[in-house]
Parts: C-alpha cells; sequence; structure tokens
C-alpha cells in the first residue's frame, strides 16, 4: 500500500478518535475540569430531579407504603450513576441508603397488607407501629449519605454537594412530619412568613 493510501485512510480515523475524547462524547458538559472527571451538570441535575421528585411523589403514598417508595427512588438514582467512575462515591451513598431503606422494611414488614405496585415498582409495607422506627433509621441512612457527599475530593464537591442539597430536603421533610401536628402547622406558618418577607 502507498504511504498515499495509508494517508487517506489514517486521517479519517485519527479525526474520529479527537472527536472521541472530546467533552461532549468523554461524558463532559465542556466546563473546565468537570469533563476531564466524567461530572455533567447534565447528570448531577438528573440525579437531584429524581431525589426531589420522586420523594414529592413517595409523601403522596399511604405511610405504610411511604418508605419502600423513598427505596425505590435512592435506587433509581443510583443506577443514574452506574459506569460513571466519576461519581463512584455518589453512587455508593446512595445504594447506601437503599440498603438501609431495605433492611429496616424487612424487619419491620406489614405482613397483614397487600403490597402496592406502581408502574414497575412494588412497595412493600411496613406495620404501623414500626413507622416512627423506620423513619428515624430513614433520617440516619441520609444523614450518612450527606456526610459522604459533603466529604468528597475537592474536585467534585460541587456537583456532590447539589446531590446533597437535595438528600437535606428530604431529610428536613422527614424530620417535619416527626413533629406533633400543632409543630408542623407552626413551622409551615413561619416559613410562609419568612418566605413573605423575603
Amino acid at each position: 500500500m502507498s504511504s498515499l493510501k495509508r494517508i487517506a485512510i489514517s486521517a479519517p480515523l485519527v479525526a474520529l478518535f479527537s472527536l472521541a475524547q472530546s467533552p461532549v462524547f468523554a461524558g463532559g458538559d465542556g466546563g473546565g475540569t468537570s469533563a476531564s472527571y466524567g461530572l455533567s451538570n447534565a447528570a448531577t441535575k438528573s440525579v437531584v430531579n429524581t431525589l426531589s421528585r420522586g420523594t414529592s411523589r413517595c409523601r403522596k403514598q399511604p405511610a405504610a407504603y411511604r418508605y419502600d417508595c423513598y427505596r425505590w427512588v435512592y435506587r433509581r438514582a443510583a443506577n443514574q450513576l452506574r459506569n460513571n467512575d466519576a461519581y463512584s462515591e455518589a453512587q455508593q451513598a446512595l445504594e447506601q441508603v437503599e440498603r438501609s431503606l431495605e433492611a429496616v422494611i424487612a424487619q419491620n414488614r406489614d405482613t397483614t397488607q397487600p403490597k402496592r405496585r406502581r408502574a414497575l415498582e412494588t412497595y412493600t409495607p411496613v406495620k404501623p407501629a414500626a413507622i416512627p422506627r423506620v423513619k428515624r433509621a430513614t433520617i440516619q441512612a441520609l444523614e450518612k449519605a450527606e456526610t459522604i457527599l459533603l466529604r468528597s475530593p475537592t474536585n467534585k464537591q460541587e456537583h456532590y454537594t447539589r446531590i446533597a442539597e437535595a438528600i437535606n430536603s428530604n431529610k428536613v421533610l422527614l424530620r417535619s412530619a416527626l413533629l406533633p401536628g400543632g409543630m408542623i402547622r407552626l413551622a409551615q406558618t413561619l416559613v410562609s412568613g419568612f418566605l413573605r418577607q423575603g
């Protein structure tokens, strides 16, 4: 094969290799160092949305089924980060929440009630008397995940902090539900007044 033919064949291959190394194809967002670590605003936002929207939807479930719904939310969020090494610590933190919920739900399962199905998910109920205990265990799991994320390497802190904030919001909602009804209404009133002032 002549040298001219070899150059003609190799040129497209070099161009293709260069394109594959660009931030768009490497999983980055083109914004500085994030691309080199596989972090992206799109991936982070997707996980944050899964946590926020999923938790809001789970709050509409009956209390006995709510915690297995939360487990599914954290499972889905962790799966979104699978095969992306840049989010390995975040994935592990989310999986830790899922495992903790799976264990406490299994320990407190209400076998007298049927499971509930939503699309491809099936929610296992817990005993009514065990709900406060399951709730506390959930809060502890969220706190542990939040700590893992906030201790992330410097180059990951921007993205991991956003995920930690979503987890913290979930935790705050759970904690408010532990308050007696009158205190919840008081807290809502105070928050509403603060927002009006702002």
